[in-house]
């Protein structure tokens, strides 16, 4: 995982044409997390030490930029993935 993570209020703080395919994983509780969702900006398949933390996926679903589209978890998805934005 990520050595520093970097806690974001909006996704609005990052330039987001600073990666070749943007895309921010949700997760449900992780280990790192507790009780908590967290929406990490991934570029491609890596992830970047940019997420954001809420406490509800409503929450963090008000957050996710106009531009991206939602795609739901598919089995081989870890566990505490809820869902993915594009």
């Amino acid at each position: 995982m990520i050595n520093q993570d970097t806690i974001i209020n909006s996704f609005e703080e990052i330039n987001l044409q600073d990666y070749a395919m943007p895309l921010i994983c949700v997760y449900a509780s992780p280990d790192d997390f507790k009780e908590m969702y967290v929406a990490r900006l991934f570029d491609l398949d890596k992830p970047t030490h940019y997420l954001l933390m809420r406490p509800s996926l409503e929450s963090i679903r008000k957050e996710i930029p106009d531009q991206f589209n939602h795609i739901p978890r598919t089995p081989q998805d870890d566990p505490k993935i809820v869902e993915t934005w594009v």
